[in-house]
């Protein structure tokens, strides 16, 4: 009896640590041509704190890169988020945001246009980012915040589990859902036309 109780209590601790692990995979698409992958970890963490965390690689010609974000939440709202973004081996840029006590939020740059970024002060409380995006759908919700930019964007349902995102850049990120789960994203990259694919296949728990 003993070793069933302590064999079903493992069980049960393997499916839960499971659940909380899960990657979903997705693939970077070019002109029909895969040049990278993203994965998005899923982290829910314990007492309100919740992790958002997605990294990309591709190759693409001659450029290559990578790109990151992590994003934590106490309670819902943002409590810091850091973006990075590296070409063929060189930082790009970076971005940070950290809750601060004099306003709500501090965003700093870094990389090669820093000098052109000032430090900002950010001061209404963020709920939703872009990274977000990639975690639930985006029901009822008029703006997100860009970690990239350092900035909130505006976002529009335009179809049935369809939303566009208006990015500060003049550029816009079309986000599709099918039962609540991002399937596929479409966006823009170094002037290429780019999809990023929920790649069911690969989807894996860790």
């Amino acid at each position: 009896m003993k070793l069933f109780s302590f064999t079903f209590v493992s069980v049960l601790l393997l499916i839960s640590f499971q659940v909380k692990s899960q990657t979903n995979v997705y693939d970077v698409i070019v002109a029909g041509r895969t040049i990278g992958s993203l994965k998005v970890f899923d982290d829910a963490g314990t007492n309100n704190v919740e992790t958002h965390r997605i990294e990309s690689k591709f190759k693409l010609l001659f450029y290559s890169g990578k790109y990151s974000t992590q994003t934590s939440f106490v309670q819902g709202q943002l409590v810091s988020a850091v973006c990075a973004h590296e070409v063929n081996g060189d930082l790009k840029e970076k971005t940070q945001t950290k809750s601060s006590v004099k306003t709500l939020y501090e965003v700093w740059f870094s990389g090669e246009d820093a000098d052109k970024k000032p430090k900002k002060e950010f001061n209404s409380p963020i709920n939703n980012t872009v990274t977000s995006l990639y975690y639930k759908e985006p029901v009822n919700i008029n703006e997100v915040y860009s970690e990239r930019y350092g900035q909130m964007c505006a976002i529009k349902k335009t179809s049935e589990g369809n939303y566009a995102v208006s990015l500060p850049d003049g550029k816009k990120g079309v986000y599709t859902y099918k039962n609540g789960l991002c399937r596929e994203v479409k966006t823009d990259l170094a002037g290429f036309k780019l999809r990023i694919v929920l790649n069911e296949g690969k989807n894996a728990l860790h």
